[in-house]
């Protein structure tokens, strides 16, 4: 098919949003309108005509509709690519033309849509960015506290030598049903479920009302969740539970010495080999976590001083991506999402969704400014990294990547990671100031 030009103007309709309005020449329509025609002709079966010799007015009383929209999805399509590659128009959002107007042959096609574009903007003022941090050092009180969660962590459990009453500290397994209102909830039931009394994994108030309870004790007893609480489904309500204990049980840990550094594995010999690798740990938790303030301090101070507007259905975009990912999670902690308000929860998480998606906005146009770049070895590495870190091989991860046409997506990413980076070196970083202590009066 012949290519002929359309023509295409341009109004203005806000920062972000443009309306075209194409026409694409009659002689563009016929020969699209003749060449649908003749396809369909090879693909359909007319009575009493042999497969491709149906003229193609018979066609036209039989697939007239079916011929015209594919006429016209073909002419929207290829010419609103034109039209953007003309206007170099690299549009977030497009709102199709719905439904798309009608085709006749011998006349111009004439239709409008409206786009959402990345704005316009430039970051001023990025470099020496005043942040606050504190210096990362592990404390002999933070590695003790380190230490006792793993004593904590390998400890064994046992049933009490003597039968005895529910302690704080000990282990139950026990059977609950939660009522609300007087109806049982499936999302508050469990058996057999074990718990740690005290440990506030579960709700505090709940495992308060278990202490002083006996292996074979049932007890009812109330329950007020937070409108914060974790399951959402539980949130804000509450409940009556019946209880059964089955079971008790006490942890019994061992003492902080060389033959429970040994009994770990690795390379310790010693509790002093231990106690440097936690050391060494923790620095690296803090540091991970200095990092992370710091980036986060840079994008409040560039998205407070960088006025733009956002185009909506980048926004959008964020929201579902935040919302698909806690979706996930509640599923994956047991929770049952059939009965959860999408839109209420969707709601919630724009503000988060608006900033990260001028976080990511900003830092596109910094790249761009400062020439940041990702080269095929810093990908490499960036596959190698995710590798490292899921324990899968690098030509597996990589095959993953390109497969789901994501290795643009990790490279985008990289980039984010090494503009932040260049930010907090030329960022003029100190400690936070210390409040001074009130005079006592």
């Amino acid at each position: 098919m012949a290519e002929t030009s359309v023509k295409v103007e341009v109004e203005d309709i806000g920062p972000v949003k443009r309306k075209l309005k194409i026409e694409v020449p009659a002689t563009q329509v016929d020969q699209e309108i003749d060449q649908v025609y003749r396809s369909l002709g090879k693909k359909v079966k007319v009575k009493g005509f042999r497969p491709g010799k149906a003229p193609r007015s018979v066609l036209e009383m039989y697939y007239r509709k079916q011929a015209e929209d594919e006429v016209a999805d073909n002419l929207v399509r290829r010419s609103l690519s034109e039209a953007l590659k003309e206007k170099a128009l690299e549009p977030v959002d497009i709102n199709w033309p719905e439904p798309a107007p009608r085709v006749v042959e011998g006349r111009d096609y004439i239709y409008s849509v409206e786009l959402e574009i990345p704005p316009e903007f430039t970051v001023e003022d990025y470099l020496s960015l005043p942040l606050e941090a504190q210096e990362v050092a592990a404390t002999d009180a933070e590695i003790d506290a380190r230490l006792e969660d793993i004593r904590q962590m390998n400890a064994v459990l046992r049933s009490p030598v003597e039968p005895r009453e529910v302690r704080e500290g000990d282990f139950v397994v026990l059977d609950y049903q939660g009522y609300f209102g007087g109806q049982e909830l499936k999302e508050a039931k469990e058996e057999n479920k074990y718990l740690q009394v005290g440990s506030g994994r579960f709700h505090p108030e709940f495992e308060r009302q278990l202490l002083g309870l006996s292996p074979g004790a049932e007890a009812r007893f109330t329950v007020s969740f937070a409108p914060d609480f974790a399951n959402p489904l539980l949130a804000g309500k509450v409940l009556d539970f019946q209880v059964k204990i089955h079971e008790v049980k006490e942890k019994i840990a061992s003492d902080l010495d060389d033959a429970f550094a040994q009994a770990l594995g690795g390379n310790f010999q010693t509790m002093a080999d231990l106690r440097a690798a936690v050391q060494e740990d923790i620095i690296k938790e803090k540091d991970l976590s200095r990092k992370a303030k710091l980036e986060a301090q840079i994008l409040d101070k560039l998205i407070g001083q960088t006025t733009f507007e956002l185009p909506e259905a980048l926004a959008r975009q964020e929201q579902e991506n935040m919302l698909r990912d806690q979706w996930q999670s509640l599923q994956e902690q047991g929770i049952n999402v059939a009965g959860l308000d999408r839109n209420r929860m969707l709601e919630a998480m724009r503000p988060s969704a608006e900033r990260r998606a001028r976080a990511k906005l900003i830092l596109e146009r910094l790249a761009a400014q400062e020439s940041v770049a990702i080269d095929d070895a810093e990908l490499d590495a960036g596959v190698a990294r995710i590798a490292a870190h899921s324990g899968r091989d690098a030509a597996q991860v990589r095959q993953f990547y390109q497969e789901n046409n994501l290795l643009e997506v990790l490279r985008r990413q990289l980039r984010d990671e090494k503009t932040l980076k260049l930010l907090v070196d030329q960022a003029e970083i100190k400690a936070p100031e210390t409040p001074a202590p009130q005079e006592q009066e």
